[in-house]
C-alpha cells in the first residue's frame, strides 16, 4: 500500500504536540509541588514563631531549687499580664514583670506527687531585697505573697511586680507546707503515703543581677 507523506507529517505533528502537552503538564506539576511544598514550610514557620509571644526568663543562674527531695521549685519571670477578676494584684500596667513559681513533684517523692504534676495546697510568701543593703527592693514594696492561678499552659504560683530599678538583687521564697493549709495525707497500709510534710517553712534565695526590660 503506498502511504501519503502528506498523512505522515500530520500523525507527526500530532504525536510531537501530544509529547509537548505531557511535558508542559509535568512541569507544571512540578511547579506547582514545590510552590506548595515552599507555602507549607512557610507555614510551619509562621506557626512556630506565632508561640506564646513572649520569652521567659531564669531568675539569676542558680537553677531549680529542692525540698526535702519532695518538691521542685522553678522561678522564672516574663511581661507583666492581666489577671481577673481584676482588681486581685497589681495590673499589667502598673508592674515591670510577672514571676513566676513553678512547683512540681520530684521523682521518688513519698508525699503522693507525680512526677512533674502540679503541688497544689502551697502559701508561697516572696521577697526581692537589696543584696548589698538586705533593704526591700522598690521602696520595701517588693515582697507580698503569690497568688495560685492558671495560664494556658496550667497551674503556678506568681504575681505581678514592680521594680523599675536595675540591679543587684536576692529574690527569697518562703514556701508554707500544705499542712497549714489543712492538706491532709492518707497513713492507711493500703493507701498512705510513706512521707510527711516539712514542719518549718522552707526558705529558698536566688542571686538575681536584675536588669528591666522593654516588653
Amino acid at each position: 500500500m503506498r502511504t501519503n507523506p502528506k498523512l505522515i507529517s500530520a500523525i507527526g505533528a500530532l504525536v510531537l504536540a501530544g509529547s509537548l502537552g505531557l511535558t508542559a503538564c509535568g512541569g507544571s506539576n512540578s511547579t506547582s509541588t514545590a510552590a506548595s511544598g515552599d507555602s507549607a514550610s512557610q507555614g510551619a514557620q509562621e506557626g512556630q514563631d506565632s508561640g506564646a509571644g513572649f520569652e521567659e526568663y531564669p531568675v539569676g543562674d542558680e537553677g531549680d531549687k529542692q525540698i526535702e527531695d519532695q518538691v521542685n521549685i522553678s522561678v522564672v519571670y516574663f511581661q507583666p499580664v492581666d489577671m481577673k477578676p481584676s482588681g486581685m494584684a497589681l495590673s499589667a500596667s502598673e508592674a515591670n514583670f510577672h514571676l513566676e513559681a513553678d512547683a512540681s513533684g520530684l521523682e521518688g517523692n513519698t508525699l503522693g506527687y507525680g512526677v512533674g504534676d502540679f503541688v497544689p495546697g502551697l502559701t508561697i510568701d516572696y521577697e526581692i531585697t537589696d543584696k548589698t543593703s538586705g533593704a526591700v527592693a522598690n521602696n520595701g514594696q517588693a515582697k507580698g505573697t503569690f497568688m495560685q492561678m492558671n495560664a494556658s499552659d496550667g497551674p503556678h504560683y506568681g504575681a505581678n511586680i514592680a521594680l523599675p530599678d536595675a540591679g543587684q538583687y536576692v529574690l527569697t521564697l518562703t514556701v508554707h507546707s500544705p499542712a497549714e493549709n489543712g492538706w491532709v495525707l492518707h497513713s492507711d497500709p493500703e493507701t498512705g503515703v510513706k512521707g510527711d510534710f516539712w514542719t518549718e517553712p522552707a526558705k529558698l534565695s536566688w542571686d538575681w543581677d536584675y536588669t528591666p526590660h522593654e516588653w
